[in-house]
Parts: C-alpha cells; sequence; structure tokens
C-alpha cells in the first residue's frame, strides 16, 4: 500500500512538472505570432488578418465559458491552474490581450509588449525560485528594458530613454500586480501598451512623431 501510494504521488508530481513546462512552452511560442506583421494588410488580406484570430480567440471565449459553466470536464484543460476553475482562464487573457495588441497598436508598440509576455513572465516566473521575489523582478524589468530599445532604438535618444523605461515599467508592474479577476497575462501586455499608447498620442497632440519606422515589414 505504501509503494502504491508513493507512485501515486510521484505520477501526480511528474503531471505537475509537465504542466508547469507546458505553460512555459506556450508562453515563449506566442513570440512566434510576430511573423502577424509579414502578412500584407491591403484588401481581403488585411480583413482576414482581422477576421481570422478574431475568430479564434472568440472560439476560445466560447469553449472558456462553457468549462466554467461546467459544461466540459475541467480535467480535458492541461495546465489549468486551481484558481482559474472559476474564473477566465489564463490562456484565453493571454490570447485577448495579443489579439488586441495585434489589431489595435502599432507594431512599434505592440512588439515590444508581445516579447515582455512571452519572455519576461516565464522568466521571472523561474528565476524567483533561485534569485528570490526581488532580484527577479529586477532582471526581468532588465529584460523588458532591452525589448524595449530594440524595437525604437531608431527613435530619438530621449524618446528612446522614455519609452524603455515607461515599457518595462509597465511590463513589471503587470506581472507583479496580481488582480482577483484580470490575469497577468493580459496586463504584461495591455498596460505598456496603454501606457505608450498614451505617451504617441500626447507627443502627437504636440506636433512630435515619435514613432520609429516599423521593424518588420509586410512579404
Amino acid at each position: 500500500m505504501a509503494q502504491y501510494q508513493a507512485d501515486i504521488i510521484e505520477q501526480l508530481n511528474a503531471v505537475e512538472v509537465d504542466a508547469h513546462w507546458f505553460r512555459r512552452a506556450f508562453h515563449t511560442f506566442a513570440a512566434s505570432f510576430l511573423v502577424y506583421y509579414l502578412i500584407p494588410s491591403d484588401g481581403w488580406v488585411g480583413a482576414i488578418k482581422i477576421i481570422i484570430p478574431t475568430g479564434i480567440v472568440a472560439c476560445i471565449a466560447i469553449i472558456d465559458y462553457g468549462r466554467i459553466r461546467g459544461e466540459f470536464d475541467q480535467r480535458r484543460f492541461f495546465g489549468l491552474r486551481g484558481y482559474e476553475k472559476g474564473r477566465p482562464a489564463s490562456y484565453l487573457y493571454f490570447g485577448v490581450g495579443l489579439l488586441l495588441l495585434l489589431v489595435l497598436v502599432p507594431q512599434q508598440i505592440a512588439i515590444p509588449c508581445i516579447l515582455c509576455v512571452s519572455f519576461t513572465d516565464p522568466l521571472i516566473g523561474e528565476s524567483r525560485y533561485y534569485l528570490g521575489k526581488q532580484r527577479a523582478y529586477i532582471l526581468g524589468f532588465v529584460v523588458s528594458l532591452f525589448f524595449f530599445l530594440l524595437t525604437w532604438y531608431r527613435a530619438e535618444w530621449w524618446v528612446l530613454l522614455l519609452v524603455a523605461l515607461l515599457g518595462a515599467s509597465g511590463a513589471l508592474i503587470g506581472e507583479a500586480k496580481k488582480w482577483k479577476w484580470i490575469d497577468d497575462d493580459f496586463m504584461i501586455q495591455i498596460l505598456p501598451a496603454i501606457l505608450l499608447t498614451l505617451f504617441w498620442q500626447v507627443m502627437l497632440l504636440t506636433g512630435n512623431t515619435i514613432l520609429p519606422p516599423p521593424l518588420i515589414h509586410p512579404i
């Protein structure tokens, strides 16, 4: 009996480890969605670029709504955390945030935000076990800073500095601040995007066009 219980515990731990790395891999996979910007935006192709991602996220939302209502077995949703069983799952927040970035904001703002959710989020999650929470957040801030510097490197130096600090701070707050009904997978993308969009629009009102040239061009 003792051996049987030990085997069960080992199997459960293995499943938990697999789910853990599945979530990490899911995050990094999001960077591949940057190919979105390689697709032309003219004519019917541009319409499809909006319709298909919106339809996919809508389907995910319908399925997740059914899961919450008990129409689907929770055990069928691999990688689901315990606290997500009574609220929208993180993958839905993830998808909604990604959709909003791709469709509504310029790629100069969207790209570093997508890179933050793809790499900064799992980096902080892993490094906190080894470095502690404070050092993990510092590391996450530095990595996020790099993403914004990389995307905006052709902007004026003062714009580059402000954008990097504003964007990295927004990403860090979005990850560190825990909300009951809003997942950090959404906030780490959207909060820096909101801050940078506001900064961009304020600069436009003053006659300054601060957006650098796009990094990715349609093929």
